[in-house]
């Protein structure tokens, strides 16, 4: 009698995780990715890597789960893209079982709070601040001829001279003061947006980044809220408006009035590790609020019969001056620039960047030259030659759809991550309807392969089903300040060229942990047409096709609904193979190693031709050679085979032909070569 192998040619391992940011005090829960590799190169976060496992802390900044990671991982690097956590990447080992990441908190670099400049005193005028209207040259700081927009206007106040931090900060005393500002329950909401929309060194969502002003719906006072920096740079920003419909055609149609000079609070993750190479100062705190005044006749120079109440119609544009307090130049002894060179170290100021970001669409401007880029690679490398919009614009809505309306800066041209300064606006429901912060998808991938032979000896080739799987999950808020929880995920599988020898359908038994609210099915065509499906049911199996090689690129889905939200640790599972159908209402089924059948299942198949199953020992689909019937691989998708497996003149060709390392895998019971199949053969 034949002895089975004992190996159940798993790819995936049982890992207790703790991810900790407990230190970094964050506000809300934490959002955060676990690569295999390092994801960052030269600070710039690699988008085509796939994480292999993404997910939120509790309100607390803890996760701790159980999940299962791809048996190759050994060393995981955790990161985050948090707006409000300093510290974006940790290593850590897998050992035993278990893996443990703490962020050592936040850096004393980030704690101090209002600093001066080291090099010496500011301005509290315009006096130094020509950069804001003028193209400067970049090799002397000195102001050019080419004005691209009108002399900003100072009429809300004056700011303190040393570290450029406003006067005129709303402050208790004002009759509307309760109305104006953000309690903490609202900012928790306002983060949980924020954290949940942008992503540092990530692009932001196109939906987000829509052109288009804040229009008021009625007549209302109108507050900025500073909420964070997350830039080197000591920019300044101002403000704008219009009617709508009288929409500004040129960057020297509008009237700026300064809000912030200065736009820095000192705790953007650039300062927190560049620590004393940053040669910045520090105006603002977080939670710093102004409110703006509205001017009828300032398009003819005249700042009277100003007011707080801004009209119904109105639209409120903001614009920022990259670096413009940073790029102030020297007066007579005194010396006002930021003296951080960038890469261009031999240069005796300053880096110099005509770039300006602003919400209206063509209003931006960013200055591209060669001269400079070849000297110092930054935050012009792209240009804006159509004055794009350089703001993201969203809202928080609450339980009783009200909406605060919140604007992000992308203060470079050189990425999308949108997440350089970010504000809030009061009051609340006032302006028209944002775009809302889409949900948070995680997603966890693999393949499956299948020989359909069996139980006979097949030619292991391994490719004559392939399926690739996806599991999202939809994480969701269902209250502020609370932990995220999954109220959707979907289980996709996808179809691809074939090599069935016999006409064999794709089956999958679903495992739940906590009853769905509903499970909606559906099937997506090789067009992409999407259409609700109605599968077979047979208990908690799901038919999804008779025929896989008839469908060849078609993605079968079941979405889970969840009405109040389950735990990471909670959610379902999936169990695929193929199946034909066979007598008395039995079915012949291929699973992966050591999984049981559905009850359909004809057991009359197993301890046949080259089968070694043992039903009575729990023993399924297991045979005495060092290749499997069939398997899952971790981590992977299917575009990971479609120049090997997959190929026509790869078909018959031993799985061990192609990929060499898959032996060795096998022979030591998967303790060597994990990642056997991210190595195919060199032709």
């Amino acid at each position: 009698m034949k002895n089975a192998n004992s190996f159940d040619f798993s790819t995936i391992q049982e890992v207790s995780l703790t991810i900790d940011y407990s230190r970094c005090n964050p506000v809300v829960p934490v959002f955060f990715s676990i690569y295999n590799e390092n994801p960052l190169e030269n600070d710039t976060l690699n988008e085509d890597l796939v994480p292999i496992f993404e997910g939120y802390t509790n309100a607390l900044g803890v996760f701790s789960e159980t999940v299962l990671l791809p048996a190759y991982v050994g060393q995981l690097y955790v990161y985050t893209g948090n707006f409000f956590i300093s510290e974006e990447l940790m290593v850590t080992k897998v050992t035993d079982g278990k893996a443990y990441a703490m962020a050592a908190g936040e850096p004393a670099a980030a704690r101090g709070t209002r600093a001066m400049r080291r090099a010496g005193a500011q301005t509290n005028s315009l006096e130094t601040l020509y950069q804001l209207s003028y193209v400067v040259d970049w090799r002397t700081g000195d102001k050019t001829d080419t004005q691209v927009y009108k002399e900003w206007k100072t009429p809300l106040g004056t700011w303190d001279s040393e570290s450029g931090r406003p006067n005129y900060l709303l402050t208790s005393s004002d009759p509307n003061y309760n109305q104006l500002i953000f309690s903490d329950e609202e900012l928790k909401g306002v983060y949980q947006s924020i954290t949940g929309a942008l992503e540092d060194k990530k692009t932001c969502n196109a939906t987000y980044r829509s052109p288009g002003d804040l229009t008021l719906t009625e007549d209302a006072e109108v507050a900025v809220t500073f909420l964070g920096s997350n830039t080197c740079w000591n920019s300044s920003i101002g403000y704008y408006y219009y009617m709508e419909g009288q929409e500004p055609q040129t960057t020297m149609d509008i009237d700026i009035i300064m809000l912030f000079p200065n736009a820095q609070d000192g705790k953007s993750k650039f300062i927190a590790k560049k620590g004393n190479n940053y040669y910045g100062n520090i105006a603002l705190e977080r939670g710093d609020v102004v409110k703006l005044m509205y001017y009828p006749h300032i398009a003819d120079g005249d700042l009277s019969e100003a007011t707080s109440v801004f009209p119904k119609g109105m639209k409120v544009g903001f614009i920022l001056k990259s670096n413009a307090w940073g790029m102030q130049k020297p007066v007579g002894d005194k010396v006002y620039y930021n003296s951080y060179r960038g890469e261009n170290n031999s240069s005796p100021i300053g880096r110099q960047y005509n770039s300006w970001a602003s919400s209206t669409e063509g209003l931006s401007y960013c200055l591209k030259d060669a001269e400079q880029n070849a000297a110092d690679p930054g935050a012009v490398s792209n240009g804006n030659p159509s004055g794009q919009c350089r703001t993201a614009k969203f809202a928080y809505e609450n339980t009783s759809g009200k909406q605060y309306a919140i604007v992000t800066f992308e203060d470079a041209c050189n990425d999308q991550d949108y997440d350089d300064i970010v504000f809030a606006l009061k009051p609340v429901g006032v302006f028209k309807p944002l775009p809302s912060v889409e949900p948070r998808v995680t997603t966890t991938t693999g393949a499956y392969a299948f020989e359909d032979l069996w139980p006979s000896k097949g030619d292991y080739d391994l490719n004559d089903a392939v399926i690739d799987f996806k599991h999202n999950c939809e994480l969701s808020v269902l209250q502020v300040g609370g932990d995220y929880m999954v109220t959707k995920e979907t289980f996709s599988l996808t179809t691809y060229i074939n090599y069935v020898t016999l006409q064999s359908g794709l089956a999958l038994t679903l495992n739940t942990k906590k009853t769905p609210n509903s499970i909606v099915m559906k099937k997506i065509d090789k067009n992409g047409n999407v259409q609700t499906a109605n599968f077979t049911k047979d208990g908690n199996v799901y038919l999804l096709t008779g025929n896989i090689s008839g469908e060849v690129n078609t993605t079968y889905l079941l979405e889970l609904n969840y009405n109040d939200g389950i735990t990471v640790g909670n959610t379902a599972s999936v169990q695929p193979f193929i199946y034909r159908n066979d007598t008395d209402n039995k079915r012949w089924e291929v699973h992966i190693p050591y999984e049981a059948p559905t009850s359909r299942m004809n057991y009359l198949y197993f301890g046949t031709y080259d089968d070694c199953s043992n039903p009575d020992a729990g023993l399924y689909y297991v045979r005495d050679s060092d290749y499997p019937f069939a398997f899952f691989l971790s981590g992977v998708t299917v575009a990971n085979f479609t120049n090997t497996i997959l190929l026509r003149e790869n078909e018959q060709q031993p799985i061990s032909d192609i990929y060499p390392q898959f032996l060795q895998w096998s022979i030591s019971k998967g303790t060597q070569n994990k990642d056997w199949y991210k190595h195919p053969r060199k032709n």
